[in-house]
């Protein structure tokens, strides 16, 4: 049901993407006006993932869960019963706010059924399957669109979403790996995870360099997330002329290499963990590689233009970033105590989708600004490159589980006993 709903959540983001062409003309949309719009969709992504991650922590993620599908359904309806610019505004905003907590509660939900040296797999899935949402809304929200009008692919997602939120009312519940009436661990999480979780302080995990390394990774793994979805369907058809159906199939390449690259570099990172392998290297390295080699790979498509080149391209560059959530979700985890977990991963979660808030106005803006189109794509491509590079060596060089644990354990026993 996890998975399901990651697909789901997915499709919606991809949804905007695949019929701004349509849409664009009927509203008459600049880039810039596209790209505030598809921007609103993360106005209040963040802050409710951080509202909604502290709630997670006391009330059942079966009901948290549940709440949100039931946003994502409905704030599809104001854009279909009357479109115009404002509704698509309204429309994205509600459905941003109903879906931006959902990795965080999901994972929190999904890490209750695991104990800590099983997530790896888990935590692979859940990403993957936004990867696999992606891969099969593409080519099925785009036949909506081109046979039967743009708004029947918004009324497919809504009625998706219905279904789910009613299913899960039969089925969701709340895992054995939870948290005592008191705060405390039912399982030990690490060494890094103090056991009284009541106890322990926000700041002890705000002000730890894993937290903030998987935090600035993430962001730019996001940032090419953010502006694959929104831009890269019209970005091939204007720039390269590819038709309706090769966009199609270009965005479906990049969600296949975004379920095989959790898939396989989760449960690599895993057993080398097991082996005796540091987080750091395992984990840490590893997930600031990926945003690295994404990055690298946004930076080149705007220079090439052999079809097999640019599709490997864009294979890279908007698939090889998601493999870093699932480690992030890891190491984080890693050093936050269970009742604590909701927030801190919602937290994180917060500043990892900025981009999405970020990307689609900063590059509809620098599209507009170029000395023309294909200047304008340059340069914005480029930009986001740059930018998920330097995010990626940042990851590179903080995350350290093992540092933390260090540090949390000397400042404990640095504290004074109690009278």
């Amino acid at each position: 049901m996890i998975f399901a709903l990651a697909m789901i959540n997915f499709g919606d983001k991809a949804v905007l993407g695949l019929a701004a062409d349509p849409i664009s003309e009927e509203l008459d949309l600049s880039h810039s006006l596209y790209g505030l719009v598809a921007s609103s969709f993360f106005l209040l992504f963040s802050a409710s993932a951080v509202v909604v991650g502290f709630v997670a922590n006391r009330v059942a993620t079966r009901w948290v869960l549940l709440a949100l599908a039931i946003v994502w359904s409905l704030a599809q309806l104001p854009l279909l019963a009357a479109a115009s610019v404002g509704t698509l505004f309204l429309s994205r905003i509600i459905l941003g706010a109903g879906e931006g907590p959902t990795a965080g509660v999901a994972v929190h939900a999904l890490y209750k059924w695991f104990p800590a040296k099983r997530r790896a797999l888990p935590s692979a899935l859940y990403v993957i399957g936004s990867g696999m949402g992606v891969f099969v809304a593409a080519p099925v929200l785009t036949y909506l669109i081109d046979d039967h009008g743009w708004r029947s692919a918004f009324w497919a997602l809504a009625g998706v979403g219905a279904v789910w939120a009613l299913l899960w009312l039969l089925i969701g519940r709340e895992g054995p790996y939870g948290a005592n009436a008191d705060g405390t661990d039912t399982a030990p999480e690490s060494l890094a995870a103090p056991e009284a979780a009541s106890s322990t302080p926000y700041r002890a995990f705000l002000r730890s360099r894993t937290w903030w390394g998987g935090a600035i990774g993430g962001f730019g793994a996001y940032w090419t997330v953010a502006l694959g979805s929104a831009f890269l369907p019209i970005y091939l058809r204007s720039q390269h002329d590819y038709t309706t159906g090769e966009v199609a199939r270009a965005i479906s390449l990049y969600a296949l290499v975004t379920v095989i690259v959790p898939l396989t570099v989760s449960p690599w990172a895993a057993r080398l963990h097991r082996r005796g392998v540091s987080s750091r290297r395992s984990r840490g390295i590893t997930q600031g590689a990926l945003v690295l080699t994404a990055g690298a790979a946004l930076t080149l498509l705007p220079f090439t233009e052999a079809p097999a080149a640019q599709l490997a391209l864009i294979a890279v560059a908007f698939g090889f970033g998601v493999g870093a959530f699932p480690l992030s979700y890891e190491t984080t985890s890693e050093i936050t105590p269970v009742g604590r977990r909701g927030a801190s991963l919602g937290l994180l979660v917060a500043f990892q989708t900025l981009p999405g808030l970020l990307a689609p106005a900063v590059t509809g803006v620098l599209v507009d600004a170029g000395a023309d189109e294909s200047a304008g794509y340059v340069l914005a491509l480029v930009t986001g490159g740059l930018l998920t590079v330097v995010c990626g060596l940042v990851a590179v060089a903080t995350i350290d589980p093992e540092y933390d644990a260090r540090k949390a354990t000397a400042t404990a026993d640095a504290r004074p006993l109690p009278a």
